[in-house]
């Protein structure tokens, strides 16, 4: 009988022994070499333990399966995880894993996971640099990591039982490390203008981004069945599978009547199909405008939370029309509006010059 640590893999064990005893062969009158061989994969401790279960039970023992590699599990998770995450999210994923995970991970057993081989992956995609000259940011690679950890958590599930938990976290970066810049947010005459010279195919998404504060998802995922005209409403899904009301802007309805009666309000024109990416007619509108900073969907939505605020919007208010959890992600929109409440105190300044010169008079 022997226990013996595999060559190249840390965690990965194999256990030959004699079924029934070694006994001599008939023919020969020699002992018998002939033993069955099991495997298993965990920690030293797990295996002495499991060996020794295996030696008092051999006759009835049978081989235990190891895990599969991440790569080799891949696409199975690929099934579950579309049904569990927003489209936009899974899309990500897909292009996530061909462009960085498989390569790294892709060959791991999950119990070959160690702490030093999740910092050596940050250290690697910090040192590499993108097309537009940048080192990917740290929140980029926490999202990386945590789609390796849903992974490994798919895996270690009792129902999928592919791989046992592993015994420590995958740690990305903290979250103070992480937190995003403030964004630099044009103002309400530079979106109007940017949804004038948009192309009339993207128009309307680009409105109720902006007029309804709306996520990407939230209105890709738009239905008429969302949509109440005659009431002035819509009923929005967003994280987490929220329900908010959002009322309907006056500025909006155009662009709403049109598409009342789609399955799904925006689609491709040429596919009929949801768009996935709408970044290309959103940086030639935005270069039409005038509007020299980066511009993004999300920037409407920053965009409509940050002109609220400077029409005297209160954040309880605004908190629910844009279906924040906490009111303190609400508040980084009065930052936002810094510009305009400075505008504020210059004019408070100025009133109260102008008051003291009549005093003098």
């Amino acid at each position: 009988m022997s226990l013996i640590r595999h060559p190249k893999y840390e965690n990965i064990w194999t256990a030959r022994i004699y079924p029934e005893g070694r006994k001599k062969d008939p023919k020969t009158g020699k002992p018998s070499n002939k033993r069955d061989t099991y495997h298993f994969e965990g920690t030293k401790e797990q295996a002495l333990a499991w060996y020794a279960s295996l030696c008092h039970s051999s006759k009835t023992a049978s081989t235990v399966p190891l895990a599969p590699t991440i790569g080799h599990a891949w696409p199975q998770f690929c099934v579950y995880y579309k049904q569990e995450v927003a489209s936009s999210t899974y899309y990500d994923y897909l292009k996530t894993w061909d462009l960085h995970l498989k390569e790294y991970f892709g060959q791991l057993r999950p119990l070959q996971l160690k702490p030093g081989i999740i910092e050596a992956y940050k250290a690697k995609r910090r040192d590499e640099i993108s097309k537009r000259g940048n080192p990917p940011s740290k929140k980029t690679i926490n999202k990386e990591l945590s789609y390796i950890s849903a992974m490994i958590s798919w895996m270690s599930k009792p129902e999928i039982n592919l791989c046992q938990p592993l015994t420590f976290v995958i740690k990305g970066y903290p979250g103070k490390q992480v937190k995003a810049p403030l964004a630099l947010v044009p103002t309400r005459e530079e979106v109007i203008l940017l949804l004038r010279r948009a192309s009339k195919h993207y128009r309307g998404i680009f409105a109720t981004c902006y007029y309804a504060g709306l996520r990407k998802s939230e209105a890709l995922n738009l239905r008429s069945s969302n949509i109440n005209i005659s009431q002035g409403y819509m009923l929005i899904k967003g994280k987490g599978e929220k329900q908010r009301i959002v009322p309907i802007y006056r500025k909006l309805l155009p662009y709403l009547r049109k598409r009342v009666g789609q399955e799904y309000l925006f689609t491709n024109p040429k596919t009929n199909k949801v768009w996935n990416d709408l970044k290309k007619p959103l940086d030639r509108a935005a270069k039409s405008a005038g509007i020299k900073q980066h511009v993004y969907l999300h920037l409407l939505r920053h965009s409509f939370g940050t002109h609220m605020i400077q029409s005297g919007v209160d954040l309880r208010s605004l908190q629910l029309l844009m279906g924040h959890s906490s009111s303190q992600v609400t508040e980084v929109y009065t930052t936002l509006a810094g510009s305009f409440l400075a505008t504020q105190i210059d004019r408070l300044g100025s009133g109260a010059l102008r008051q003291n010169k009549s005093i003098k008079t």
